[in-house]
């Protein structure tokens, strides 16, 4: 994964003006799709749009950070650079993210398919580091 000053010199991020309430609204957001998220059935045919929704609220949730900080991303890869660059995720999270991130990609851009298995990993993930991200996003 590329450093964030690299992907900011690159373009995949933008210094702005800190927008605290779109940091809070991505925070809420991310917590409503992921409670939308657990109440919903799953299955083999569900699975890759369950794990969609899963990467999702963990994108949102880590994009508050850098609203609140006054940078727009435009590539995810940038959210998790940041995330770990900030020790809002530790290391082996941050490569978990990532790796959460390519198999996202590979659904949405080659249709891959995950199984029932996967989709339960990132739920399970993300059911467990929302909560910690609540806290960090209040301190830092």
């Amino acid at each position: 994964m590329k450093e964030f000053k690299e992907l900011l010199r690159e373009g995949k991020v933008e210094k702005r003006t800190p927008d605290f309430a779109e940091a809070e609204s991505l925070l809420q957001q991310a917590k409503e799709r992921l409670n939308d998220l657990v109440t919903l059935p799953l299955n083999e045919q569900n699975a890759s749009f369950r794990f969609e929704s899963a990467y999702e609220s963990l994108r949102e949730a880590l994009q508050s950070f850098l609203a609140k900080r006054g940078y727009k991303p435009y590539s995810h890869e940038a959210i998790i650079s940041f995330a770990l660059e900030e020790k809002i995720l530790s290391e082996k999270e941050s490569r978990i993210a990532d790796r959460y991130r390519e198999i996202r990609n590979d659904i949405n851009y080659r249709a891959t398919k995950v199984t029932v298995e996967e989709t339960k990993e990132i739920i399970h993930f993300v059911k467990n580091i929302i909560p910690h991200l609540k806290e960090i996003f209040h301190q830092k």
